[in-house]
């Protein structure tokens, strides 16, 4: 098991009919989840993720999941050792 920060926000430009609500659902499942905490961030957009997971595809799946995903940039921290 590890953990990371999963930091991400929306592109600096507007975008036409990108699917917010999608992404806002993905979000609240994800902190509806045993695996993660989320964290919207105030005044930047985006949200701030502590998630666990037991594996590297575990995490590719938390990134994939945001319907934004494709558009946003994305900043991931390892927290603990995949190892550990």
């Amino acid at each position: 098991m590890a953990k990371f920060l999963v930091i991400n926000r929306p592109p600096p430009h507007r975008t036409s009919a990108a699917p917010v609500d999608e992404c806002v659902n993905h979000f609240v499942n994800l902190d509806n989840s045993n695996h993660a905490q989320v964290y919207p961030i105030v005044g930047y957009k985006g949200y701030a993720t502590l998630v666990d997971v037991d594996d590297h595809e575990q995490l590719r799946d938390v990134v994939r999941g945001n319907a934004m995903g494709h558009i946003e940039e994305y900043s991931i921290i390892a927290l603990t050792d995949l190892r550990d």
